[in-house]
Parts: C-alpha cells; structure tokens; sequence
C-alpha cells in the first residue's frame, strides 16, 4: 500500500524526467576533462545505452502498478534478499543526493556567492527541499513544467547571444581521442545524467495513466538529453578545447556574451536556472530516499523523516568532500562503479524474474 495518496499526469512525468536530467547540466563538466571536443557524442551515445535500461524501469512500473521500488524488490526476491537490495538502492540515493546538495554549494561559493559561508549555503537549500517534498510528489509534479521552460529558454537564448562567437570547426578533428577515453565518457554521461533517473521507481506508482510510463519517459528523456546537447554544443563552439581548463565552461562562455555593451555578465541567467533544476532534482531524490526508507521499516508516512534526512545529507555533503577536486574523482571513479549494478543489472534481472516467476500473482489473479 502506497504511504502517499498524490497522483500524477503521464505529462507531468514527462516533464520531471525531462527537469531531473536537465539539473545535471554543470555535470556535463566531469566528463569535459576526459573526452574534450567530443562531448557532445559522448551525450549521444550515453543517451543510446540508457534508454533500453530506462525503458526497463517503465516496464517494472507497469507491471506492478502501484508498487514502489522497495515492494517490487520484496515481491521478486523475498523478504530478506529484497530489503538487502532496497538498501543498496537506499544508499545510492543517499549519497547522489548528496553529491548534488554539494554541487549547489560550490556552484555559489565558486560563482555567485562566494564570501557567503558554505554551511549555511547547504543548509538553507536543504531546508528548502525538505519543504517542498513534505508538501509531496503531486505539488512537486505540478511545477516540474516550469523548471523546464526556464531551463530551455536559458539555454537556447544565451546559445543564440553566442552565436557570432561561435567556430564550428572547433569538433574537428572527429574520432580523436582514445576509445577508452570514449568509453570511460560514455560510462559516466550514462550513469549520471540519465541512469540516475532510477529514483523514478520510487514515483511512477503514482500516476494516474499506469499503462503508459514508457512513453512517456521516453520523450521525458529525450527533452533533456537535448538540453544537454544544446549546451555541450555550445561551449565546444565557443570555448574549443580550452574548455578543459575552467572549472565551469558553462559559465566562461556565458561570460563571454557582450552585446553592445548592455548585455554582459549574463551568466547569473546560469546560476538562477541550474539552481531552480537542482532543487527540483534533489527534490525528487530525497523524495525517493525518505519514501524508500518509510517503506523499508514500514513506517506509514514518509514526512516524519524528511527534515532529518536532510540534515544528514548536508552533513555528508560538507565533510566527505574536501574540495571540488576530490568531488569529482569521487564521482567520477567510485560513484559510477557502484551504480552501475543498480541501474545496468538488477533492473533487467528484476523484470525477467519477475515475468519467469509470472508476478504478480495476487493481481493477476483477481484479473482472472
């Protein structure tokens, strides 16, 4: 039995895939470092990898309708395997969450805000959170379009101011870089900006369609992807290879818009919408954790532990990373290795036992 009521339009799921991967747009910078000029085919190919596997946990969704995460992992695998697996998912979560928390902090204490303590600056933002997903998921749905458009209509605009900067001979020459360079970039846009969209299965029991969460994933996921291209594009064009030198090529070509004078130092345009995206997106994960974590120790609402939770993220984010540097080897090493289980095997694994075993049975029983 579901520990929330809320419901949600297909739309609105589409909208939230779409807003969730669009919040990793800084992260596209974790992989700039690696495969340079060619990021923009390593968001494609990623896109190509991840899309079966997003498939799958559409089909995990509709298969069993108005089951979550942590009661389909009962269901297949049994009380005691289950809730081992629920655990893994939880602490996955945990600490996506709070890379992500982390990544805020240092956006505005390397950026936008820089004498502002960096404490206070996860704590307010965590808080902020915390309110919005206690208000719950179908509050958080009804928004999710205009996280979209605010983030669309950044990107495209500051890519049209950018326009006259612009060297698309800069992507020559194609296919340099070492294919294992390649495949590490593929590795990490796979799991980051699109296999992360596995805390999904902590919400789409909540739609109103339950047939159609494939679709509209699907075109959820394409929305995004294509704003990742969209900016990847752009600070190739602008930036070339020097991109690889500044801690944010976003923000360095951002900065390099000066029209007439009047419009300079856009990159605050920057700052407000990656911060409205990874708000949604933190959102959405500790919405997933605390619903994860009230299932697992059948707790019958999740609110109770949001504010708590957070806390404890803000705590993890600000002493497990000692600097932005260390941030990012983390991630870019230890965090897509033990990911990887999580969104490449168990999905797959769980929906073919599933369908071996004929679950579940007790609905389809009563549909007999």
């Amino acid at each position: 039995m579901s520990i929330e009521k809320g419901k949600i339009s297909g739309r609105q799921l589409m909208f939230m895939f779409a807003g969730f991967i669009q919040g990793s747009a800084l992260l596209i910078d974790f992989t700039v470092g690696i495969t340079e000029h060619q990021t923009w085919m390593v968001i494609l190919a990623g896109l190509i990898v991840t899309i079966p596997f997003i498939l799958s946990y559409a089909a995990l969704a509709k298969r069993f309708p108005g089951n979550d995460l942590v009661r389909i992992n009962d269901m297949v695998y049994g009380r005691f395997i289950g809730k081992a697996l629920s655990l893994y998912y939880i602490f996955f979560l945990s600490m996506t969450l709070s890379f992500n928390i982390l990544d805020v902090g240092e956006l505005y204490v390397n950026f936008l805000m820089p004498d502002t303590p960096f404490f206070f600056l996860l704590s307010v933002f965590a808080a902020v959170i915390a309110y919005a997903v206690y208000k719950g998921i179908e509050a958080l749905a009804k928004v999710s379009h205009l996280f979209v458009a605010t983030s669309l209509f950044v990107t495209i605009s500051t890519s049209l101011l950018l326009v006259d900067q612009m060297d698309f001979t800069r992507f020559q020459p194609l296919f340099e870089l070492p294919f294992i360079k390649l495949l590490q970039g593929i590795h990490i846009m796979s799991i980051i900006p699109f296999g992360e969209t596995i805390a999904f299965l902590m919400i789409m029991e909540h739609m109103n369609d339950t047939k159609g969460p494939a679709r509209y994933s699907f075109f959820g996921v394409l929305v995004g992807a294509a704003s990742l291209l969209i900016v990847s594009v752009r600070n190739t064009a602008v930036l070339g290879r020097t991109q690889t030198i500044w801690t944010s090529p976003s923000f360095q070509s951002i900065r390099l818009i000066d029209i007439g004078t009047v419009l300079t130092r856009m990159d605050f345009l920057i700052g407000i919408a990656q911060t409205m995206l990874i708000f949604f997106k933190c959102s959405i994960f500790l919405y997933a954790l605390t619903t994860a974590l009230s299932q697992l120790f059948g707790l019958k609402s999740y609110k109770p532990l949001v504010l708590p939770v957070a806390g404890i993220e803000v705590i993890i984010a600000a002493t497990v990373f000692q600097s932005p540097v260390d941030h990012a080897e983390i991630t870019q090493n230890a965090g897509i290795i033990y990911s990887a289980p999580l969104i490449y095997v168990l999905p797959p694994l769980t929906l073919l036992i599933a369908k071996i075993r004929g679950l579940p049975k007790i609905e389809r029983s009563k549909g007999k």
